[in-house]
């Protein structure tokens, strides 16, 4: 398979994203992507492969460019075993929440009907993305017994349901809450799993 330089890959991503942050939709085409990017379609397939590429790379490039991406991988790879290590990854995810949350909630709302998009889903909140880093810093809390009579999968669980776009869509976009409060209230959540 052809290589395209870095520059042109980071085109396309570039202009994967904002067709779809801009414009609210997943089902942009290849063609629209490399019309957008100044690339031909081909360049599209040879950077990225087909649609569920495109969706995966164009999130993980995104984590490439903010740095909560790497304050959150810091903090998953770290030594802190404790509420405050918890609230520190529940911050920085809450931080990098707005930027995301364009293409974040369209992945995740199509994630239960689109194959590509549930790949892209699960790869950026479970695999590679929060919930691995919240399932390091749980793991280390449940080692110093400082979780609260759950195990750390479970609270693992919970807080995932507390922190995806989804529940910023529900209180911050639809009931008008603002984003501090959204906070506060995670922090709330989440003193109900740590001892």
């Amino acid at each position: 398979m052809a290589r395209v330089s870095d520059e042109t890959r980071a085109a396309i991503l570039e202009a994967a994203w904002h067709l779809m942050a801009a414009e609210g939709r997943l089902d942009v085409g290849m063609a629209e992507v490399a019309r957008a990017a100044g690339v031909s379609r081909q360049a599209v397939f040879y950077a990225v492969g087909g649609r569920a590429g495109l969706l995966l790379e164009m999130v993980r490039y995104r984590d490439t460019l903010s740095p909560h991406a790497g304050r959150l991988g810091a903090i998953a790879r770290g030594t802190g075993a404790d509420a405050a290590t918890l609230h520190a990854y529940v911050d920085v995810w809450i931080d990098y929440l707005p930027e995301v949350y364009p293409v974040a909630i369209q992945l995740e709302a199509a994630s239960l009907t689109d194959r590509d998009a549930d790949a892209a889903w699960r790869d950026r909140i479970f695999e590679s993305g929060m919930r691995l880093g919240l399932d390091l810093v749980l793991g280390r809390i449940a080692e110093a017994g400082g979780l609260d009579g759950l195990t750390p999968t479970e609270a693992g669980d919970l807080c995932t349901s507390w922190l995806v776009p989804s529940a910023w869509r529900h209180l911050v976009v639809a009931r008008g809450w603002s984003p501090e409060r959204f906070r506060e209230s995670r922090y709330d959540l989440v003193r109900t799993v740590v001892a």
